[in-house]
């Protein structure tokens, strides 16, 4: 999880609806206003440059007729806790985040990568289902950016809170949001193997051609940390931060990225 800086830009066609139907659904939205419902989800992928705001894989939209984007919508706090007379958690677009389908969809692209028959393997907000965690777990809008709050296990790919550099007073949040989002499921550790064997693979081929460590790590950093021409950042971003450690440290900051 990394920190997510949301537009203040409300989508203009969100903010229409919310202000003539104060308090309608999420759902009554979605069915009313369907290019609504896609500047929303644009937006989102805009401000998360393409990674689920939960557990950092790429969003992928689908391809073919049959399949569906692997990415919805995730209000945070949960819609179920709008009361008659307070702030309606349905259409607040500081409650709108953009996460994968967490393992439970068989129909998006690559879904023999990405779906998982077991539900032990589900992840992101599946696990959380309409439960209020808000107090419980970190939200990705409001979490430092220039702290890696994560590390990781290099022989298997397992997610820890990071203790040295996490604020002291987000531990106990931190290590709920690994747990209550199953962000260890054996689907994600998986992939971010495949992210550090990558890592590993670069570092010994520049070490072949006469490269430095330090020089491999540097390039690594400035080749990996940067968004594309797009505005999407590489999957799992924060795995390659804690990975190329304070050479990572340092280009985020020398380029002044609002992570």
């Amino acid at each position: 999880m990394k920190r997510v800086n949301k537009s203040r830009h409300v989508p203009e066609t969100l903010k229409r609806y919310a202000q003539k139907h104060p308090k309608e659904t999420w759902e009554h939205f979605r069915r009313q206003t369907r290019t609504g419902y896609q500047e929303v989800k644009a937006q989102i992928y805009k401000d998360q440059h393409g990674l689920c705001a939960y557990c950092e894989i790429s969003i992928r939209f689908a391809e073919d007729e049959d399949d569906v984007d692997d990415f919805r919508i995730e209000h945070f706090y949960p819609k179920s806790e709008t009361a008659p007379h307070g702030k309606n958690w349905h259409l607040n677009w500081q409650n709108m985040l953009g996460v994968c389908h967490g393992g439970s969809q068989k129909s998006v692209p690559d879904a023999k990568w990405r779906y998982s028959e077991r539900k032990s393997d589900r992840s992101c907000d599946v696990p959380k289902g309409g439960r209020n965690l808000a107090a419980m777990i970190l939200n990705p809008l409001k979490i430092p950016a220039d702290k890696p709050i994560f590390r990781y296990v290099e022989h298997n790919g397992k997610m820890l809170v990071n203790k040295k550099s996490c604020p002291k007073q987000l531990l106990v949040k931190a290590e709920n949001t690994i747990r209550e989002l199953n962000l260890n499921a054996p689907r994600l550790r998986r992939m971010r193997m495949v992210v550090i064997n990558v890592l590993q693979e670069e570092i010994e081929s520049g070490l072949k051609i006469g490269l430095s460590f330090e020089e491999c790590l540097e390039r690594l950093a400035a080749g990996l940390l940067a968004p594309d021409e797009q505005g999407v950042y590489r999957s799992f971003f924060s795995v390659i931060r804690w990975y190329l450690g304070p050479f990572a440290e340092r280009f985020l900051e020398y380029e002044d990225f609002k992570i």
